[in-house]
Protein backbone atom coordinates (compact mmCIF):
# COMPACT_ATOMS: atom_id res chain seq x y z
CA UNK A 1 0.00 0.00 0.00
CA UNK A 2 1.28 3.44 -0.97
CA UNK A 3 1.19 5.01 2.52
CA UNK A 4 1.87 1.99 4.71
CA UNK A 5 4.79 2.73 7.00
CA UNK A 6 4.66 6.51 6.49
CA UNK A 7 4.42 8.49 9.69
CA UNK A 8 1.21 10.45 10.22
CA UNK A 9 -1.82 10.68 7.99
CA UNK A 10 -3.85 12.75 5.55
CA UNK A 11 -5.95 15.85 6.13
CA UNK A 12 -8.87 16.14 3.71
CA UNK A 13 -10.84 19.38 3.63
CA UNK A 14 -14.32 18.53 2.40
CA UNK A 15 -14.47 14.80 3.00
CA UNK A 16 -18.10 14.18 3.87
CA UNK A 17 -19.63 13.50 0.48
CA UNK A 18 -19.21 12.95 -3.20
CA UNK A 19 -15.64 13.26 -4.39
CA UNK A 20 -14.29 14.01 -0.91
CA UNK A 21 -15.68 10.77 0.48
CA UNK A 22 -14.09 8.85 -2.39
CA UNK A 23 -10.72 10.43 -1.63
CA UNK A 24 -10.96 9.60 2.08
CA UNK A 25 -11.77 5.96 1.36
CA UNK A 26 -9.05 5.64 -1.28
CA UNK A 27 -6.51 7.04 1.19
CA UNK A 28 -7.63 4.52 3.80
CA UNK A 29 -7.36 1.70 1.28
CA UNK A 30 -3.82 2.89 0.53
CA UNK A 31 -2.84 2.59 4.19
CA UNK A 32 -3.36 6.11 5.50
CA UNK A 33 -5.18 7.38 8.57
CA UNK A 34 -7.50 10.28 7.72
CA UNK A 35 -8.70 13.44 9.42
CA UNK A 36 -11.37 15.17 7.34
CA UNK A 37 -13.71 18.12 7.59
CA UNK A 38 -17.32 18.65 6.71
CA UNK A 39 -19.48 21.76 6.53
CA UNK A 40 -23.03 20.77 7.47
CA UNK A 41 -23.59 17.06 6.89
CA UNK A 42 -22.56 15.49 10.20
CA UNK A 43 -24.43 12.23 9.58
CA UNK A 44 -22.59 11.83 6.27
CA UNK A 45 -19.30 12.54 8.04
CA UNK A 46 -20.02 9.90 10.65
CA UNK A 47 -20.71 7.38 7.89
CA UNK A 48 -17.45 8.20 6.10
CA UNK A 49 -15.55 7.74 9.35
CA UNK A 50 -17.13 4.32 9.85
CA UNK A 51 -16.19 3.33 6.31
CA UNK A 52 -12.57 4.44 6.84
CA UNK A 53 -12.36 2.40 10.03
CA UNK A 54 -13.87 -0.63 8.28
CA UNK A 55 -10.94 -0.41 5.85
CA UNK A 56 -8.48 -0.55 8.74
CA UNK A 57 -7.68 3.14 9.05
CA UNK A 58 -8.11 5.55 11.92
CA UNK A 59 -10.56 8.39 11.27
CA UNK A 60 -11.54 11.67 12.88
CA UNK A 61 -13.49 14.62 11.58
CA UNK A 62 -14.58 18.14 12.48
CA UNK A 63 -17.02 20.75 11.16
CA UNK A 64 -15.30 23.62 9.36
CA UNK A 65 -16.10 26.64 7.25
CA UNK A 66 -12.75 27.18 5.56
CA UNK A 67 -13.39 30.87 4.97
CA UNK A 68 -12.95 31.30 8.74
CA UNK A 69 -9.15 31.49 9.04
CA UNK A 70 -9.07 31.14 12.83
CA UNK A 71 -11.33 28.09 12.78
CA UNK A 72 -9.22 26.53 10.03
CA UNK A 73 -6.08 26.98 12.08
CA UNK A 74 -7.73 25.39 15.12
CA UNK A 75 -9.00 22.37 13.19
CA UNK A 76 -5.61 21.82 11.55
CA UNK A 77 -4.07 21.73 15.02
CA UNK A 78 -6.68 19.14 16.01
CA UNK A 79 -5.72 17.10 12.98
CA UNK A 80 -2.03 17.20 13.84
CA UNK A 81 -2.81 16.14 17.40
CA UNK A 82 -4.78 13.16 16.06
CA UNK A 83 -2.44 12.18 13.22
CA UNK A 84 0.90 13.21 14.69
CA UNK A 85 2.10 14.37 11.27
CA UNK A 86 0.44 15.47 8.05
CA UNK A 87 2.00 13.59 5.15
CA UNK A 88 -0.79 14.83 2.84
CA UNK A 89 -3.19 17.75 2.64
CA UNK A 90 -6.14 17.65 0.23
CA UNK A 91 -8.38 20.55 -0.69
CA UNK A 92 -11.60 18.92 -1.89
CA UNK A 93 -14.07 21.50 -0.66
CA UNK A 94 -16.21 23.99 -2.48
CA UNK A 95 -19.39 25.98 -1.94
CA UNK A 96 -22.77 25.05 -3.39
CA UNK A 97 -23.56 26.90 -6.59
CA UNK A 98 -25.82 26.74 -9.62
CA UNK A 99 -25.21 27.12 -13.34
CA UNK A 100 -25.71 30.76 -14.33
CA UNK A 101 -24.75 33.06 -17.15
CA UNK A 102 -22.34 35.78 -16.02
CA UNK A 103 -24.91 38.49 -16.62
CA UNK A 104 -27.26 36.80 -14.16
CA UNK A 105 -24.80 36.38 -11.29
CA UNK A 106 -25.43 38.66 -8.32
CA UNK A 107 -22.40 40.32 -6.70
CA UNK A 108 -23.31 38.83 -3.33
CA UNK A 109 -23.31 35.31 -4.78
CA UNK A 110 -19.99 35.94 -6.52
CA UNK A 111 -18.44 37.21 -3.28
CA UNK A 112 -19.79 34.23 -1.31
CA UNK A 113 -18.32 31.69 -3.73
CA UNK A 114 -14.97 33.46 -3.97
CA UNK A 115 -14.71 33.75 -0.19
CA UNK A 116 -15.57 30.11 0.45
CA UNK A 117 -13.48 28.60 -2.36
CA UNK A 118 -10.48 30.85 -2.98
CA UNK A 119 -10.06 32.32 0.49
CA UNK A 120 -10.88 28.93 2.00
CA UNK A 121 -8.12 27.19 0.06
CA UNK A 122 -5.66 29.92 1.03
CA UNK A 123 -6.60 29.55 4.69
CA UNK A 124 -5.93 25.83 4.46
CA UNK A 125 -2.48 26.42 2.96
CA UNK A 126 -1.75 29.16 5.50
CA UNK A 127 -2.58 26.83 8.39
CA UNK A 128 -0.76 23.74 7.11
CA UNK A 129 2.32 25.00 5.27
CA UNK A 130 4.31 25.86 8.42
CA UNK A 131 3.70 22.32 9.67
CA UNK A 132 4.90 20.74 6.45
CA UNK A 133 8.00 22.95 6.46
CA UNK A 134 8.72 22.13 10.10
CA UNK A 135 8.39 18.38 9.58
CA UNK A 136 10.63 18.34 6.52
CA UNK A 137 8.08 17.96 3.72
CA UNK A 138 4.66 16.80 2.66
CA UNK A 139 2.23 16.87 -0.23
CA UNK A 140 -0.75 18.90 -1.37
CA UNK A 141 -3.45 18.15 -3.91
CA UNK A 142 -6.27 20.53 -4.75
CA UNK A 143 -9.36 19.28 -6.53
CA UNK A 144 -10.23 21.95 -9.10
CA UNK A 145 -12.06 21.55 -12.44
CA UNK A 146 -11.18 20.97 -16.07
CA UNK A 147 -13.17 24.12 -16.80
CA UNK A 148 -10.04 26.13 -15.97
CA UNK A 149 -8.67 25.08 -19.37
CA UNK A 150 -11.60 26.19 -21.49
CA UNK A 151 -14.04 29.02 -20.81
CA UNK A 152 -17.31 27.45 -19.70
CA UNK A 153 -20.82 28.68 -20.34
CA UNK A 154 -22.88 29.10 -17.15
CA UNK A 155 -20.11 27.65 -14.96
CA UNK A 156 -17.84 30.63 -14.35
CA UNK A 157 -18.53 30.60 -10.59
CA UNK A 158 -16.83 27.22 -10.49
CA UNK A 159 -14.09 27.89 -13.02
CA UNK A 160 -12.96 31.35 -11.87
CA UNK A 161 -12.16 30.55 -8.24
CA UNK A 162 -10.71 27.16 -9.16
CA UNK A 163 -8.37 28.83 -11.66
CA UNK A 164 -7.08 30.98 -8.81
CA UNK A 165 -6.83 27.92 -6.56
CA UNK A 166 -4.74 26.23 -9.24
CA UNK A 167 -2.34 29.18 -9.34
CA UNK A 168 -2.11 29.20 -5.55
CA UNK A 169 -1.04 25.55 -5.46
CA UNK A 170 1.36 26.00 -8.37
CA UNK A 171 2.88 28.84 -6.37
CA UNK A 172 3.35 26.53 -3.39
CA UNK A 173 5.07 24.03 -5.69
CA UNK A 174 7.41 26.73 -7.01
CA UNK A 175 8.30 28.25 -3.67
CA UNK A 176 8.44 25.18 -1.42
CA UNK A 177 9.86 22.42 -3.62
CA UNK A 178 13.33 22.74 -2.12
CA UNK A 179 11.77 21.96 1.25
CA UNK A 180 10.44 18.63 -0.05
CA UNK A 181 6.89 19.96 -0.39
CA UNK A 182 4.98 19.00 -3.52
CA UNK A 183 1.70 20.55 -4.69
CA UNK A 184 -0.48 19.41 -7.57
CA UNK A 185 -4.07 19.68 -8.76
CA UNK A 186 -6.64 17.26 -10.13
CA UNK A 187 -9.26 18.64 -12.51
CA UNK A 188 -12.49 16.63 -12.65
CA UNK A 189 -14.67 16.76 -15.72
CA UNK A 190 -18.29 15.64 -15.51
CA UNK A 191 -18.39 13.46 -12.42
CA UNK A 192 -21.47 11.64 -11.14
CA UNK A 193 -20.80 12.61 -7.53
CA UNK A 194 -21.17 15.67 -5.35
CA UNK A 195 -21.85 18.91 -7.20
CA UNK A 196 -21.64 17.23 -10.59
CA UNK A 197 -24.35 14.74 -9.63
CA UNK A 198 -26.53 17.56 -8.31
CA UNK A 199 -26.19 19.54 -11.53
CA UNK A 200 -26.89 16.57 -13.79
CA UNK A 201 -29.86 15.37 -11.76
CA UNK A 202 -31.43 18.70 -10.80
CA UNK A 203 -30.45 21.34 -13.36
CA UNK A 204 -30.05 19.44 -16.64
CA UNK A 205 -32.46 17.37 -18.65
CA UNK A 206 -31.58 13.84 -19.66
CA UNK A 207 -31.21 15.08 -23.24
CA UNK A 208 -28.65 17.63 -22.09
CA UNK A 209 -26.73 15.00 -20.12
CA UNK A 210 -26.75 12.72 -23.17
CA UNK A 211 -25.38 15.57 -25.29
CA UNK A 212 -22.56 16.11 -22.80
CA UNK A 213 -21.66 12.43 -22.86
CA UNK A 214 -21.43 12.62 -26.66
CA UNK A 215 -18.57 15.15 -26.28
CA UNK A 216 -16.53 12.87 -23.99
CA UNK A 217 -14.11 10.62 -25.93
CA UNK A 218 -14.46 7.80 -23.39
CA UNK A 219 -18.22 7.93 -23.81
CA UNK A 220 -19.23 8.22 -20.16
CA UNK A 221 -19.22 10.55 -17.19
CA UNK A 222 -16.72 9.90 -14.43
CA UNK A 223 -17.12 8.63 -10.88
CA UNK A 224 -15.71 9.68 -7.54
CA UNK A 225 -13.27 6.77 -7.61
CA UNK A 226 -11.73 8.09 -10.83
CA UNK A 227 -10.83 11.33 -9.07
CA UNK A 228 -9.76 9.58 -5.87
CA UNK A 229 -7.35 7.32 -7.73
CA UNK A 230 -5.64 10.33 -9.31
CA UNK A 231 -5.43 12.20 -6.00
CA UNK A 232 -3.91 9.24 -4.15
CA UNK A 233 -1.37 8.71 -6.92
CA UNK A 234 -0.22 12.34 -6.80
CA UNK A 235 0.07 12.23 -3.01
CA UNK A 236 1.94 8.94 -2.97
CA UNK A 237 5.69 8.25 -3.18
CA UNK A 238 5.04 6.97 -6.73
CA UNK A 239 4.68 10.63 -7.78
CA UNK A 240 7.64 11.96 -5.84
CA UNK A 241 9.07 13.82 -8.86
CA UNK A 242 5.79 15.43 -9.90
CA UNK A 243 4.90 18.90 -8.65
CA UNK A 244 3.17 22.02 -9.94
CA UNK A 245 1.00 19.99 -12.31
CA UNK A 246 -2.72 19.77 -13.02
CA UNK A 247 -4.03 16.36 -14.06
CA UNK A 248 -7.31 16.44 -15.97
CA UNK A 249 -9.55 13.48 -15.12
CA UNK A 250 -12.29 14.14 -17.65
CA UNK A 251 -12.54 11.20 -20.03
CA UNK A 252 -10.65 13.18 -22.67
CA UNK A 253 -12.92 16.25 -22.86
CA UNK A 254 -9.93 18.57 -23.17
CA UNK A 255 -8.65 16.78 -26.28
Amino acid sequence: MEFKGLEGGAFVAGGSGGIGRGICLALAEAGSDVFFTYRNRREAAEQVAREIEALGGRAAFAPLALEDADATARVVQEARAFLGRLHSVVYAAGPPLTLKLIRKIEPADWARVMNADLNGSFNLVHATLPMLREQGGGNYVAVITTAVERVPVCDIMSAAPKAAVEMLFRGVAKEEGRRNIRANCVGPGWIDAGLGHAVMSEELTQAQVDAIVQTIPLGRVGYAQDIANAVVFLLSPKANYITGQSLAVDGGMQV
